[in-house]
């Protein structure tokens, strides 16, 4: 019986852990990231969405070291793509098309 109350915690803890995670959306559009400025966690996923009205593609990237797997070569209207946020830190996301395009992203445990 204490072996199956056991199993019980530990899988309410995996359950609670993936309910305090997030999905954030970002929308691309006017050649800007909205919101300009994110707050998220380790463990939070952030969905770049390319709501542009115009043919105009975007990109997204940061030169923060500790934030490389950000990296998204392309996206087409209407297109979305999700990244796992695995680090702290803070960082600077832009379009490589859009050199004016940036938003401000602070990660925290």
């Amino acid at each position: 019986m204490k072996f199956a109350a056991a199993i019980l915690f530990a899988a309410s803890l995996v359950s609670s852990a993936g309910a305090l995670a997030k999905d954030w959306v970002v929308l691309q559009v006017d050649k800007g990231f909205q919101p300009a400025t994110l707050n998220v966690k380790v463990g939070d996923t952030i969905t770049f969405v390319n709501a542009e009205t115009k043919k105009r593609r975007h990109t997204v990237y940061t030169d923060a070291a500790e934030f490389q797997y950000i990296r998204i070569p392309k996206q087409l209207p209407g297109e979305k793509a999700s990244i796992l946020i695995k680090n702290t830190g803070k960082a600077i996301i832009r379009c490589a098309l859009h050199p004016g395009m940036k938003m401000t992203l602070h990660v925290t445990r």
